[in-house]
């Protein structure tokens, strides 16, 4: 194993074949960047490694049952969801479709269509129980099994109390197997738990429920929320062809991915956003992505990214400093501000598999990577978006050919496919 250690490392040490080249600090860098990470051990849902949770969230990921009314109706936009108006028509699988989870329906490249219009693009879930704080393009909140309930309350069309009631009515045996807590009888009363209550209405039917009820209301919506995460940990794409050129297989990548992985780690400072195994440091920046195209949050009031996303993470009644954290020795919270100098910052996207996650940017406008490299190599956008542009985005100088490279290295990220149970709709 000592032997084999010091071939791999004097291989990409020394001059190669094709003369590409790696000091011993590049290639610690290197190292750094592998192996492909799994699901995070994440103690703040007690639910989120119960095989049984994970069946339940595969189910409701699948369920268009408990969406509401669609708001631009079956013209040839919405690939065919449904009609104005009618319900129970999309589901989460409808803005993360295929074997990667993105949004292929809505066209053309740009923002995504569900019930109405989305002023950002839906971004892969393959891996996404690899990151550690952060999720979605502004960090909306702290941990997986919340940040799963905001799409359902904010962009699906219904109410708190409307998906808990669906659930007690679809899957009520199911859920208490599960939960510590079995689903309250009183969910069937009307009067007491009307289906249109949601906190997101202040002067609406959430503000007339007693304070116990609300209760019930909120610990099965974050059970819902642990259901789905619970199913996203098994998300996971592999080992990448990346992967085994850092474990010592010279072939495993072409040699302009070689010469791209040394411009990302060197000349072009990539790795300095996209870092470690998930190739994201997990932080905002203005990179200053052009408010670009017709349903993204217009002029004057351009996309103010994670500053805009604070106040409603903090908010939140499912972050990591809320009642429904199961690790209550967590809190992500702590020390997060609604600072301006977030104003248009976004999270740093990782890498893994981005050669099968397009179109890019929040905004969805830029369609192949090499378009993506461009807009880094030019220092990013000179106008139309919010905030001040990150001191890092500066020009790169980098020639054709190096843009190549680095898209060629791009694409050896692409991993082994999430497994195909997990992708087929299970109702």
């Amino acid at each position: 194993m000592a032997l084999g250690a010091a071939v791999v490392l004097g291989g990409c040490t020394g001059e190669g074949e094709e003369g590409v080249v790696f000091t011993d600090e590049e290639w610690a860098k290197v190292q750094e960047l592998s192996p492909a990470p799994g699901a995070i051990d994440d103690t703040t849902n007690k639910y989120a490694d119960n095989a049984d949770a994970a069946d339940l969230g595969h189910r409701l990921f699948f369920d268009p049952g408990y969406s509401g009314p669609i708001e631009v109706g079956d013209d040839g936009m919405n690939g065919g969801l449904g009609a104005m108006g009618e319900t129970g028509k999309v589901s989460c699988r409808s803005c993360h479709l295929g074997d990667w989870l993105i949004d292929t329906r809505s066209q053309p490249n740009g923002t995504s269509l569900a019930i109405g219009w989305f002023i950002r693009n839906a971004p892969t879930l393959v891996n996404v129980a690899t990151y550690e704080t952060q999720f979605g393009w502004v960090g909306y909140n702290d941990n997986l099994w919340g940040k799963s309930l905001i799409p359902a309350e904010f962009v699906m069309g219904t109410t708190r109390t409307g998906i808990v009631r669906y659930v007690y009515d679809n899957y009520k045996a199911d859920y208490d197997a599960i939960f510590d807590t079995p689903l309250d009888d009183a969910l069937a009363d009307d009067a007491r738990f009307p289906a249109d209550a949601t906190p997101l209405a202040a002067d609406g039917s959430w503000a007339t429920m007693d304070e116990a009820d609300k209760a019930i209301v909120n610990e099965a919506y974050a059970n819902f929320g642990k259901a789905l995460a619970a199913y996203q940990r098994n998300l996971i794409s592999g080992e990448s062809p990346f992967d085994r050129y850092a474990a010592g297989d010279d072939a495993a990548i072409s040699e302009s991915a070689k010469r791209g992985l040394k411009l990302f780690i060197g000349k072009a400072a990539c790795v300095e956003c996209h870092s470690g195994p998930t190739f994201s440091n997990e932080e905002f920046h203005v990179t200053g992505v052009p408010q670009v195209g017709e349903h993204v949050a217009p002029a004057p009031g351009y996309d103010d990214g994670r500053y805009g996303a604070v106040p409603i993470y903090l908010g939140w009644d499912f972050n990591t400093a809320g009642p429904f954290n199961d690790d209550p020795t967590i809190d992500r919270t702590s020390g997060v501000t609604d600072d301006t100098a977030l104003t248009g910052a976004f999270r740093t996207k990782g890498l893994r598999n981005v050669a099968m996650t397009g179109p890019y940017m929040h905004t969805g406008h830029l369609e192949t990577l090499r378009d993506v490299v461009i807009f880094y190599n030019e220092g990013g956008g000179d106008g139309e978006f919010a905030g001040s542009k990150d001191p890092l985005m500066v020009p790169l100088n980098l020639t054709d050919q190096e843009i190549d490279d680095i898209v060629a290295f791009l694409e050896s990220l692409t991993g082994e496919a999430v497994p195909a149970e997990w992708l087929v709709d299970p109702n």
